[in-house]
């Protein structure tokens, strides 16, 4: 039987893939290997990222992975980041594809479903109180990691405006 996702809590970021990678692989690096842009492909434009996980400097069959990213980036959180965040995710792609990392834990920890069950932060009320959209920018991308509704996003997204950098 295989084992089946069981929610956010299983899910293993890109920044602890990168961690995981180097505990592995000393030697290993991540290497870009193309950045395009793309005009109107199905009516966007995208900035295409591909990265090698090279488990060893004489790696002759890294892992590839690619992502792209619509430019401008659909919310004030992504618009300028697109490049960024395409690298972030092509990076995850291909440490995968090396069969050097996972994507999900197996089995959460107690103290993560403890964690994940008393968790009821109110970001769109702590949004409501961000004085600058770097504050704006810390509600979002924690309540994006916590999973909350699109709606709530976008109503996080929608305060940006009238705010000071």
């Amino acid at each position: 039987m295989s084992k089946q996702y069981k929610g956010p809590l299983d899910y293993i970021d890109v920044a602890a893939r990168i961690v995981e990678f180097r505990e592995k692989f000393p030697n290993g690096s991540l290497v870009q290997r193309d950045l395009r842009f793309i005009s109107d492909f199905a009516g966007k434009d995208w900035v295409v990222f591909t990265a090698a996980a090279y488990r060893s400097p004489d790696d002759q069959q890294p892992g590839i992975g690619t992502a792209w990213e619509p430019v401008p980036g659909p919310t004030s959180f992504t618009r300028d980041s697109e490049v960024q965040n395409a690298e972030t995710a092509a990076w995850g792609r291909a440490m995968v594809a090396a069969l050097a990392v996972d994507t999900k834990k197996g089995v959460a920890s107690a103290e993560e479903v403890r964690n994940r069950h008393t968790d009821k932060r109110d970001y769109l009320a702590e949004a409501n109180k961000a004085t600058t959209k770097e504050d704006l920018r810390r509600i979002y991308n924690d309540a994006r990691q916590a999973k909350v509704t699109q709606d709530t996003l976008a109503a996080i997204t929608s305060l940006a405006d009238g705010l000071k950098e």
